[in-house]
């Protein structure tokens, strides 16, 4: 399985597809969803452009958008500060990997690397277990 780079084009466009296929899979339990998400990288390579990660969940349909957008959950951060949560996944990792990747990402908050607003938690759970099952899917994925 080929690794592709974090927040490249085409790394994208799997994230999107992972996503569609996940929401297809399960209609019905992403009824009455309506949760949009928004993720800011700065200092992205080769360019040190913006990419912007942001999807917006109506159901089982997505909309993803390549702009920041008002979103019920924004994060912002510089490539490199979010490139080690981007490649842990979450169901394999040791609970040692997983308190290391909170306290580096507190000290990235403290830095002014990474910010975040909005409140996770807020979703609804099929929608939260979607993104996490997405979410290993692309760690094992990103370089």
């Amino acid at each position: 399985m080929d690794r592709l780079t974090y927040a490249s084009p085409e790394w994208i466009a799997l994230m999107r597809q992972t996503l569609r296929d996940l929401a297809g899979e399960s209609p019905a339990d992403l009824d009455g969803v309506d949760f949009t998400m928004c993720e800011v990288i700065r200092d992205v390579p080769p360019s040190g452009g913006e990419v912007v990660l942001a999807a917006r969940f109506r159901g089982a349909e997505l909309t993803f958008f390549d702009e920041a957008v008002e979103a019920d959950v924004l994060v912002r951060g510089d490539y490199e500060a979010m490139l080690p949560g981007a490649r842990l996944a979450h169901r394999t990792a040791t609970p040692e990997a997983l308190a290391e990747q909170a306290a580096r990402r507190r000290a990235l908050v403290e830095a002014g690397r990474l910010s975040s607003s909005g409140d996770m938690s807020k979703a609804p759970r099929p929608l939260l277990r979607l993104l996490s099952r997405m979410h290993d899917r692309m760690a094992e994925r990103t370089a």
